[in-house]
C-alpha cells in the first residue's frame, strides 16, 4: 500500500475514533442536563399548614424568595373578577431574615418587608381573574395552582410561616439556578455532539480518500542495480 493511503487511513481512523468519543460525551451531558430539568419539580416543603425553610442567598445580596401554590383550580365563581381560591388563602409569615438593601430589589422589596404577597403571573394584578393570568406549570400532575410568594429579597436564614390551607413551597433561587444550570449544560452538550458528528464526518472523508490512494497509487520500485561484468 502506498504511504499516502496509509497516513490518510489512519487519520481517518483516529478522527473517527476522537469522533465518537465526543458523541457519546454530549449525548451523556444532554442527558444530565435533562435530569436536572425534571429537579424542577422540587419542594423545599410539601402539603403542610406551617413549617420554616431557609433562604441561602449565595451570593450576599438577597434571594427572590419562595412561591406558595396550593391544591385546586383557577375559578372566579362568585365573579368578583379575583380567583376564588386568593380569597380562601391565608398565609402568615411568622418570621423572615433581613432584607436586602441592594438596588436590584429596589423598594419592592423593602415595602414588602417579607411578607406574603399574592401573586399568579408577573405583569397582573395579584389575584386578577383572567385567562391569561394563570401558573399551570405545576397544574400537571400536582395539581396545583400558585397562589403567591414571599420573602423577596431576603437575606440568608429562616422563614418561618403558617397558613390556613396546606401549601407547597418552592425556593425560587434554587430553582431558576438549575434552570440555568441545565440551559447551558444542555447547550455544551449539543455542541459536544455537533462537533463529533463532524470530526466523524471528517474522518470518514479521511477513510474514503485513504482508500481511493491505496488502489490508485503503487508503491514506487526500488531502483534496479546494474553490476557490470568485472573486466579483463
Amino acid at each position: 500500500m502506498h504511504v499516502a493511503g496509509k497516513v490518510f487511513l489512519g487519520l481517518g481512523a483516529v478522527l473517527l475514533v476522537i469522533g465518537l468519543v465526543m458523541s457519546g460525551s454530549g449525548i451523556g451531558t444532554v442527558k444530565d442536563a435533562g435530569d436536572s430539568f425534571e429537579d424542577l419539580g422540587d419542594f423545599a416543603i410539601e402539603n403542610t399548614n406551617s413549617g420554616t425553610v431557609n433562604v441561602t442567598d449565595e451570593d450576599g445580596k438577597g434571594d427572590f424568595g419562595f412561591t406558595f401554590w396550593i391544591k385546586g383550580e383557577y375559578l372566579d365563581e362568585d365573579e368578583d373578577g379575583r380567583w376564588d381560591h386568593c380569597a380562601a388563602t391565608n398565609i402568615t409569615i411568622l418570621s423572615h431574615p433581613e432584607i436586602s438593601d441592594d438596588e436590584f430589589f429596589g423598594e419592592d422589596a423593602r415595602e414588602l418587608n417579607g411578607s406574603f404577597y399574592y401573586e399568579v403571573r408577573d405583569g397582573y394584578d395579584g389575584c386578577d381573574a383572567v385567562e391569561e393570568n394563570k401558573d399551570l406549570d405545576r397544574a400537571d400532575p400536582e395539581g396545583l395552582i400558585k397562589v403567591g410568594r414571599a420573602c423577596f429579597g431576603c437575606y440568608a436564614g429562616p422563614m418561618e410561616f403558617e397558613s390556613n390551607t396546606e401549601v407547597w413551597v418552592t425556593n425560587d433561587d434554587y430553582l431558576i439556578g438549575k434552570l440555568v444550570e441545565g440551559f447551558f449544560e444542555g447547550a455544551g452538550g449539543i455542541m459536544g455532539i455537533m462537533g463529533g458528528i463532524g470530526i466523524i464526518c471528517g474522518g470518514a472523508c479521511f477513510l474514503l480518500l485513504g482508500g481511493v490512494l491505496a488502489i490508485v497509487l503503487k508503491d514506487p520500485k526500488e531502483a534496479t542495480q546494474m553490476q557490470q561484468p568485472p573486466s579483463a
